[in-house]
């Protein structure tokens, strides 16, 4: 799992992933997403920033997201957001209201 030790998700490595790893290693790139963000300067993010929302946001709502997983990923959307710039943070909370009005999200994997 070492491949997901990156600020931003390795894309390449994740559809590698065979399908029964795949939610341990988005888990292990957002525990250690959690760490980082908290030392990480506001300058170091400006690059990456949009492509990390981007990626934060496209695990809102996935499919077998499970609980804990869902904890690190509002935590780290929040650390994000703190640390970061905040222009895409109305964006991110729409897309949270959408997921939470959807009837067809089943209870378990809402925020």
């Amino acid at each position: 799992m070492e491949q997901a030790q990156s600020l931003l998700l390795n894309e390449l490595a994740f559809v590698r992933c065979p399908d029964p790893q795949k939610n341990i290693f988005i888990y292990e790139w957002l525990k250690y997403l959690d760490r980082i963000l908290t030392l990480t300067k506001k300058s170091d993010l400006k690059n990456s920033q949009q492509k990390l929302v981007e990626q934060l946001n496209a695990r809102i709502v996935p499919n077998g997201c499970s609980h804990p997983t869902r904890l690190l990923l509002g935590r780290c959307i929040a650390k994000l957001f703190s640390v970061a710039d905040a222009s895409h943070l109305f964006e991110t909370i729409n897309l949270c209201n959408d997921a939470l009005k959807d009837p067809s999200v089943l209870l378990q994997v809402k925020l």
